[in-house]
């Protein structure tokens, strides 16, 4: 009688770890295609627009640094508009924000991001 109550549960977990392993495969495909702006699973695309950072100054208002082609633009970011504040030109300050951008964590579950 034990025998047949383990081989149920040991049967339970493997089926339990088949289903959350379906899971995020299916969560990585779907970040995946999400990422590429809705291109082809099987195409590269990479976006000339990058968001560096993001400092958030109250309720639907923040300041965020964008990478666009090359160009490091400054944008206030409110719920009724985008307004560009500034142009990074300065070597100084490139090499600064990209050194915070190489030297930032990684998250641990990046998958969920």
């Amino acid at each position: 009688m034990t025998d047949s109550y383990l081989y149920m549960f040991t049967k339970a977990i493997l089926m339990l770890g088949v289903v959350i392993a379906v899971m995020l495969l299916l969560l990585w495909l779907l970040k995946t295609y999400m990422n590429r702006g809705g291109a082809r699973l099987g195409a590269k695309y990479a976006s000339p627009v990058k968001v560096l950072s993001t400092s958030f100054l109250g309720p639907k208002k923040s300041i965020s640094i964008v990478d666009v082609a090359g160009e490091l633009l400054v944008l206030g970011v409110t719920a009724e508009s985008i307004t560009c504040l500034t142009t990074l030109d300065s070597a100084e300050a490139i090499d600064e924000i990209k050194k915070y951008e190489a030297d930032r964590p990684k998250p641990v579950f990046k998958l969920f991001r």
